[in-house]
């Protein structure tokens, strides 16, 4: 969604529990006349595509930073007239229409503190590995879950996710929240929130480096390959040539955000052989560049 977000400044989305249709906007369209064509073809059954009307959901993105005006576009599907709504859940992420994430950390959160406080009930019945592992599959899966299109969003927002985290730490070592968390997070290894979010884009990046991820993902990198061999030629870089024209978005986009982040990784870690392998020594070096800097 970054990616598409870098390049354009409004999309549209519809979507349903079952199926999501993306609708394209390029600069200078009106959103209205789009979203009429596309009302005209759904009813009509040229995308042979069913959607539910009580259940049809649109947003229309647009820039945080958008002086535009225009009413909220709208759409008519079956007998039903839907009006583009702040946010949208897709696949799990609840998507608001600045990409800004916040109502889906904001759903983390609660879903995530819930569950602790289940868990703090009973924690006087529990010893620390079985604690760990109710807090790792309740809690530490929420917070991982899809975090790869959290990177680059301001502090502000992680922070959020960052003391769910530490609440983890605490229930598992059971200490009280004046004690510092640093050191709690460090002997139980856990990563912080930002090098969780760098962890998953970076295994998306190995991936489609080595053939194993989507196309959609692997078109969005190419590998470094200079016109004549240098010492760099048999490093494993990708090329970094798509420059973003705006930090907020377009340094989010795993297009610029890979490259980035893949080529300033040693090249121990670049060049693993398998996916485990990987895993180990980019968490390895993860936690020492965290914790041997504090």
């Amino acid at each position: 969604m970054s990616s598409l977000a870098m390049e354009l400044t409004q999309l549209c989305m519809l979507t349903t529990p079952s199926c999501s249709l993306l609708l394209i906007l390029k600069i200078g369209m009106k959103p209205y006349i789009v979203l009429r064509n596309a009302s005209r073809m759904l009813n009509a059954g040229q995308w042979k595509l069913v959607l539910n009307d009580a259940k049809t959901e649109l947003v229309h993105f647009t820039s945080l930073f958008s002086t535009s005006s225009l009413p909220p576009p709208r759409i008519t599907i079956g007998d039903s007239e839907i009006v583009a709504s702040s946010s949208a859940r897709n696949l799990g992420v609840k998507v608001d229409h600045h990409l800004s994430m916040s109502d889906h950390i904001s759903s983390v959160c609660q879903s995530a503190l819930a569950a602790l406080r289940r868990i703090g009930q009973i924690r006087p019945f529990l010893n620390s590995a079985t604690c760990a592992r109710l807090v790792h599959a309740l809690v530490t899966s929420r917070l991982d879950s899809c975090n790869s299109i959290l990177f680059g969003l301001p502090l502000q927002e992680i922070n959020r996710l960052q003391r769910v985290q530490n609440t983890v730490a605490r229930l598992v070592a059971r200490i009280s929240r004046h004690e510092h968390i640093t050191p709690v997070l460090k002997t139980l290894h856990l990563l912080p929130i930002h090098e969780r979010t760098i962890y998953k884009l970076l295994l998306l990046t190995y991936k489609a480096v080595h053939g194993m991820s989507p196309v959609y993902i692997a078109e969005n990198i190419l590998l470094y390959k200079p016109s004549y061999n240098t010492r760099s030629s048999s490093k494993l870089l990708l090329d970094y040539t798509r420059k973003s024209s705006t930090k907020y978005y377009g340094d989010r986009a795993f297009a610029t955000a890979a490259p980035t982040l893949w080529n300033n990784l040693p090249f121990t870690v670049r060049a693993s052989p398998t996916v485990t392998v990987f895993k180990t020594r980019l968490k390895t070096h993860l936690f020492s560049v965290k914790y041997l800097q504090v």
